[in-house]
């Protein structure tokens, strides 16, 4: 696995209640990404993908059956190039304007805040990125 790639990823927990707002400010995130790394931006030297993903919160995780506590799961999951493309990435979402309303989402529902993550395991990573480096 390269040194170079790092993640971010980010974990939320989220009031059902609160829920499709905060949804509303991820798409808007992602419909920017979409486009700052799209090929023609030449997103593909930065970004090597990424994924946002929503789940109900059960009451115990390894019994579903047990219920729902009443949250939403959020996770937004991004694998770029280098530490420097998580910095890019980092100072340019600033720039948007849904951005201060992303902070206070992070702020109040963010349970796992990890900028620039190195990845120690993945299956069929080679398979999919090697021909990048």
């Amino acid at each position: 696995m390269s040194e170079e790639i790092r993640c971010i990823n980010l974990g939320y927990v989220v009031p059902k209640d609160n829920s499709e707002e905060v949804e509303k400010i991820f798409k808007k995130h992602a419909s920017w990404m979409e486009d700052f790394y799209s090929e023609n931006n030449g997103g593909q030297t930065h970004l090597l993908n990424s994924y946002f993903t929503k789940a109900p919160e059960f009451v115990d995780p390894t019994d579903p059956s047990k219920g729902e506590t009443g949250n939403i799961v959020f996770t937004i999951n991004e694998r770029f190039t280098s530490l420097e493309s998580v910095q890019r990435h980092i100072e340019n979402a600033m720039k948007n304007d849904y951005f201060e309303e992303f902070g206070n989402i992070l702020q109040n529902y963010g349970k796992v805040i990890s900028p620039g993550g190195v990845i120690y395991h993945s299956i069929r990573w080679k398979a999919h990125y090697s021909h990048l480096f």
